[in-house]
C-alpha cells in the first residue's frame, strides 16, 4: 500500500535529522519527503508535494509552527498537523488545541511516544481513505446511473407528478442545468403495423432513437428518453420564433426515416411554454397531436381488408385474361378445323372436274 507523506519542519537542521534517522517510519507505513526550516519555506513544499501529515516546531524564524498551522487549515484543510516544540507553555497548548492540532509533544523528542502517536495516526487515516474510497465508488455509481435518474425525473415532470418544493432540489440533485427561457416537447412515435419484412418493430422503433440521437439531439439544446413506447425530447429554446425551424426538422426526419428505413414515424409537438415547470402542459398537446394523426391513419384491419380486396380483383382480372386467352385459341382451333375441310372438300371437287374432263 502507498505510503502517507511526511514533512518535517524545524529551524534545527540537526532535530530533523535525529527523526530521520530515529524513527521507523517505512514501518509505520509513512515516508518523509522533504523538510523546511521555516513556515515560508514549509508552505512552499506543501504546495509542491502535497503531504499527507505535517510535524512543526513552534519557534521558528518568519513564520512560527502556529502561523503555519493556521494556513493548513485555511487552504489544505485534509492536512494533519502534529506539533513538536520545546516550550511547555499553556498559551501554546491553548492555541494548538483551537487549531485542532491531532498531537501537541515536549521536546526532547521520545521516538517511543513518537512512533505510538504515528501508530494512532496511519489508524485515523486508513480509515478516512477508506472512506474516501467508497464515497468516489458511490459517486461512480451515481454518474453511471445519472442519466437513468434523469429519465425518470422527467417521465415524472410531463406527468405533472414534481411538487414545487421538490423542484429545485430534483434539478439540482439530477444535474439538469435547463436555462430555456422556452421549452417545448416533442414525441416521435414510430408506427409497429408499418414495418419492412423480416424487421422486428422492437428494433425498428430502437433503430429510430437511434437516428434521432444522431441527427436531432446534436442539433438541438435538448433532453431525451424513452416513455411509453416513443422518443421524447424536451427541446430548450431561445426564442420562440425558433419553432418554426423544429417543425420543419421533424418533417425531414419523418421522410428521411420511411424513404431510408421504411419506418412510419410521426412527431407530435407540444405548446411552447415559458418555464420546466409547464412542460406537461406541452406534452399533452403533443400527446393529442399523435393520437389525433394516428387514429386518422387506417388500421390494421382495413389495411388487411384492401389487400384482400385488391387481391381479389387481381385474381378476377387474371381469370378474365385467361378465360379470353382460352376462347381466342378454341376460335382460332376451329377456323383451322372449319378451312382444312373446306380445302379438302375444294380440292376433291377439283379432282373430280379434272377427272371428267380427261374422259371427254
Amino acid at each position: 500500500m502507498e505510503r502517507y507523506k511526511v514533512l518535517l519542519v524545524d529551524d534545527e537542521v540537526e532535530v530533523i535529522d535525529i527523526m530521520e534517522q530515529k524513527i521507523h517510519w517505512n514501518d509505520l507505513g509513512f515516508k518523509v519527503v522533504g523538510s523546511a526550516t521555516n513556515g515560508v519555506k514549509a508552505l512552499e513544499l506543501v504546495e509542491k508535494l502535497q503531504p499527507d501529515v505535517v510535524l512543526t516546531d513552534i519557534k521558528m524564524p518568519y513564520m512560527n509552527g502556529l502561523q503555519l498551522a493556521r494556513r493548513l487549515n485555511e487552504d489544505y484543510p485534509n492536512i494533519y498537523i502534529m506539533i513538536c516544540t520545546g516550550f511547555d507553555e499553556f498559551e501554546y497548548a491553548k492555541e494548538a488545541v483551537h487549531l485542532e492540532i491531532k498531537e501537541y509533544m515536549l521536546k526532547p523528542i521520545n521516538s517511543t511516544e513518537l512512533s505510538a502517536s504515528l501508530e494512532d495516526l496511519k489508524e485515523t487515516l486508513d480509515r478516512e481513505r477508506e472512506e474516501k474510497l467508497n464515497v468516489k465508488k458511490l459517486n461512480n455509481y451515481f454518474q453511471e446511473a445519472l442519466p437513468k435518474l434523469q429519465s425518470n425525473f422527467l417521465i415524472s415532470l410531463i406527468e405533472g407528478r414534481v411538487g414545487e418544493e421538490d423542484y429545485d432540489r430534483f434539478l439540482q440533485a439530477y444535474q439538469l442545468d435547463m436555462k430555456g427561457p422556452h421549452f417545448c416537447c416533442v414525441i416521435f412515435h414510430t408506427s409497429a403495423n408499418h414495418v419492412p419484412d423480416g424487421m422486428d418493430p422492437l428494433l425498428l422503433s430502437m433503430s429510430v432513437e437511434r437516428e434521432i440521437k444522431d441527427r436531432l439531439v446534436e442539433e438541438w439544446e435538448c433532453k431525451e428518453f424513452i416513455y411509453m413506447g416513443n422518443t421524447l425530447l424536451i427541446l430548450e429554446l431561445d426564442s420562440k420564433e425558433k419553432m418554426a425551424q423544429v417543425t420543419d426538422a421533424c418533417d425531414r426526419f419523418c421522410r428521411w426515416a420511411y424513404r431510408i428505413m421504411g419506418a412510419v414515424v410521426t412527431a407530435g409537438i407540444g405548446t411552447v411554454c415559458d418555464s420546466l415547470r409547464d412542460i406537461s402542459i406541452s406534452y399533452e398537446g403533443a400527446r393529442d397531436a399523435i393520437s389525433c394523426m394516428v387514429q386518422s391513419a387506417p388500421s390494421t384491419s382495413e389495411r388487411l381488408s384492401q389487400k384482400s380486396r385488391s387481391r381479389q380483383r387481381s385474381r378476377k382480372r387474371s381469370a378474365c385474361r385467361s378465360f379470353f386467352a382460352r376462347s381466342v385459341s378454341v376460335i382460332r382451333k376451329r377456323l383451322r378445323r372449319w378451312h382444312t375441310r373446306k380445302l379438302r372438300k375444294f380440292v376433291k371437287i377439283q379432282r373430280q372436274s379434272a377427272s371428267i374432263i380427261w374422259q371427254h
